[in-house]
């Protein structure tokens, strides 16, 4: 299915700026594939994965933390890399790269114990994530370039991706919650599970193919977007903090296993399904109102379990904390890159992707060691809530830009 998709695609895009219009959304859909590696395996498994190793090998939250910020290292460092790498070769190539070395890396993990050894593999992860997902962005895009009616949603429905690795995740590291795996194990089986997953979105990105021009050569044109970086840049300092500890959360509420895992299911599926949750606002509203609102969602979601001490009943309001931030944190990159595709032209996509990225992952390195840090000296909830309120001034920046980004809207999907 998959090849035949490839070639189709081939036929009718090559490496022209005008690629015809998609038959359908199924190639997004195997495009997402690749962000449920990069993301759902190479990123937040490692918050199934962190209260068993921090058990095994006696780790406080900073320290642990420090995992998670080597990968954002890594993720800035690549997608730093992809700027300069894009002048040298097409969106695609540094795609299937990002892939083959998210695999890798993950598969690394599983042979050692050694905290240095491991924050070499998680930054080299981090390397390779960044490229697929700022290049698999902007092929999305360029797929869909003629197809305006189903632009909005193939944009959404690739980073909602993440969600399938979420879910995929959480089913597959149940057995490392449990006891019954090694930690170890569990490293190896998501790299398995990543190549399985990666052979279609590969074949996707060579049937796009990609393009040569003096645009890319040209200085990017982001005096009117300053201030969206600054709050993409404070939305990833907030949301990884979540992504990071909420398993460890949950197992300080002595909530169990299998409920920590109920509720990264809830997660996941809430991310799957915000692809298509978020199509209508995609192609009606302006990027920054996206970014806002999503961005307001995932503050919401984050600090929802602040409130647990003066419920009587927890397992509702853990549900619907889950069920927010997945539905809503995939959504604000990809309102980046409706933005990018707002106000630069096609050949810079990718190039500005690769940019945002960079401040984005700045945000991601500081926010796990910051959270851990927070989280030793004053408790795991002190963390959860400066997190929140990171997130909250995030979304006021976005939407107080007004008509400032104001676009065409597209037709409804």
């Amino acid at each position: 299915m998959a090849s035949a998709v490839a070639s189709d695609l081939n036929s009718n895009s090559n490496s022209n700026s005008n690629p015809m219009p998609a038959p359908s959304l199924l190639p997004a859909l195997l495009m997402a594939c690749a962000i449920a590696v990069v993301n759902g395996f190479g990123r937040f498994a490692y918050a199934m994965l962190l209260p068993v190793m921090r058990d095994d090998l006696a780790w406080d939250y900073a320290l642990s933390g420090w995992l998670n910020t080597a990968n954002s290292i890594g993720y800035g460092v690549g997608a730093l890399a992809g700027l300069w790498l894009l002048a040298q070769c097409q969106p695609a190539v540094l795609f299937v790269a990002g892939l083959a070395t998210t695999v890798l890396t993950l598969l690394l993990c599983g042979f050692t114990k050694d905290l240095y050894t491991m924050m070499v593999w998680r930054f080299l992860t981090g390397v390779g994530s960044a490229w697929v997902f700022a290049c698999g962005g902007a092929l999305v895009a360029t797929l869909y370039a003629n197809d305006a009616a189903k632009s909005g949603a193939a944009i959404a429905i690739y980073y909602a991706g993440g969600g399938l690795g979420i879910v995929a995740s959480g089913l597959l590291l149940y057995p490392v919650l449990s006891g019954q795996w090694a930690w170890t194990i569990g490293w190896m089986v998501l790299a398995l599970a990543g190549l399985v997953l990666c052979v279609w979105p590969a074949k996707v990105a060579w049937g796009v193919g990609g393009q040569t021009s003096e645009l890319i050569q040209q200085p990017l044109q982001l005096r009117p977007l300053w201030a969206m970086l600054g709050a993409y840049f404070l939305f990833g300092v907030g949301y990884i903090v979540y992504l990071t500890f909420v398993i460890a959360w949950l197992r300080e509420m002595q909530l169990g296993h299998l409920a920590a895992t109920g509720i990264w299911l809830v997660l996941g599926l809430a991310a799957i399904a915000s692809g298509w949750a978020w199509t209508g606002p995609m192609a009606r509203w302006r990027p920054t109102q996206t970014f806002g609102a999503a961005t307001l969602c995932t503050a919401v979601g984050s600090m929802l379990p602040l409130i647990l001490p003066l419920m009587s009943a927890q397992w509702p309001l853990l549900v619907l904390s889950a069920a927010l931030v997945g539905v809503s944190f995939f959504m604000v990159p990809a309102a980046m890159m409706a933005l990018a595709k707002a106000h630069l032209p096609q050949p810079q996509w990718a190039k500005a992707m690769n940019l945002f990225t960079f401040i984005f992952a700045i945000g991601q390195a500081i926010g796990p060691v910051l959270a851990g840090w927070i989280a030793d000296s004053q408790g795991l909830p002190t963390a959860m809530l400066a997190a929140g309120l990171t997130l909250l001034l995030a979304a006021g920046i976005a939407l107080a830009q007004g008509k400032q980004n104001q676009t065409v809207p597209l037709p409804p999907a």
